[in-house]
């Protein structure tokens, strides 16, 4: 078996998936969590029952699907890390996680099993643009085929039971990654993210506490996932997700109407490109100016598909995370290869 150390971890199909409404919404994730009956939840578990519930899930995920890439966290190069978290395979949790445990990725780079994030299993698949279907179709039958091979923790009165109550009941979370610059300049912008938190969404920064202002990138998700109102907590997520998507072309026309609103945005695009070129900006400056080229590409600003910048903003998203929490992705380091690979896109 080749060691995890030197396991290619699968590029993203997402990366190069041009999915409906891609010129505002990056991706689309399906998220679904899953506990063995008779286990202690990961954050409460001794070594032994950690060992025990992790080899359980490593051989039902095997008996699913036995040509997934198979990473144990303990064993990763910060490579493999950092190439993990960009493919949204795995989650900040799941890197900062000192517990044992492994992820299992689709060679195709459709989707991924994380043992022992928050929960025993977290089975997830990422599509591009507003694709709800897309994203929970992997993810959903994923979930049916590992739970024939394995005893879950299931009440009929409550549904699948999780370490965290908000992911009770289906245990499933559908998680939209927006892209609003337009109207995070907008005075309405507290106004619509309320709105769209009535009507049942979780709305937070894409990489973690505090980043929800940074570069306008945001995600938005179903609150819960328990009782009769489970499926239309998902419901209300998407109808919430399209009211966003809705302003922020409104805040776009808004934009190009100026009297000089399209040689502005022009100026700064190539003000972000100079900066992004010539310079070592800190991360949020690097964030700040993909966000704005992406904009340019989507607007017709600048040249350059609009597609290729969902990578982009995972670079830019894990150098940020990085210069805030340090650990195995260290954040000059990360910063130097993020913005390589952003300039030989810059090129091309």
């Amino acid at each position: 078996m080749v060691p995890s150390s030197h396991r290619r971890v699968p590029r993203a199909a997402w990366f190069g998936s041009a999915g409906p409404d891609s010129d505002v919404v990056i991706s689309t994730r399906c998220r679904i969590a899953r506990n063995l009956e008779n286990h202690v939840f990961p954050h409460r578990a001794d070594p032994a029952d950690l060992a025990s519930s992790a080899m359980l899930c490593r051989q039902a995920i095997a008996g699913v699907e036995p040509n997934a890439v198979v990473l144990e966290r303990d064993r990763l190069s910060d490579d493999a890390f950092r190439s993990l978290v960009i493919g949204r395979y795995v989650t900040f949790r799941w890197i900062a996680s000192d517990q044992p445990g492994t992820v299992h990725v689709d060679p195709a780079g459709r989707w991924s099993v994380m043992v022992h994030e928050e929960d025993h299993l977290r089975i997830q698949a990422v599509a591009g643009g507003f694709a709800p279907e897309a994203a929970m179709e992997p993810a959903q039958r994923m979930a049916e085929r590992i739970g024939r091979h394995l005893r879950l923790a299931h009440r009929p009165e409550l549904g699948y039971l999780t370490a965290s109550l908000s992911n009770a009941g289906t245990g499933l979370r559908l998680s939209f990654l927006l892209h609003v610059p337009a109207l995070a300049q907008d005075k309405s912008y507290v106004e619509t993210l309320m709105a769209a938190e009535q009507m049942g969404c979780s709305v937070r920064g894409a990489f973690g506490e505090g980043t929800r202002g940074t570069g306008a990138v945001i995600q938005m998700s179903n609150r819960h996932g328990y009782g009769p109102g489970a499926r239309n907590a998902v419901d209300r997520a998407i109808a919430a997700t399209r009211y966003v998507v809705e302003r922020e072309r409104e805040a776009r026309g808004a934009l190009l109407a100026r009297q000089t609103g399209l040689e502005d945005l022009q100026a700064a695009c190539e003000g972000a490109r100079s900066v992004l070129l010539t310079s070592e900006p800190p991360p949020e400056d690097v964030f700040r100016c993909v966000s704005v080229l992406r904009l340019g590409m989507a607007l017709g600003a600048t040249k350059g598909d609009v597609v290729r910048t969902g990578e982009w903003m995972a670079l830019a998203g894990v150098t940020l995370w990085a210069g805030r929490h340090g650990g195995r992705i260290s954040e000059r380091f990360e910063r130097v290869r993020s913005l390589a690979k952003i300039r030989m896109g810059l090129h091309d």
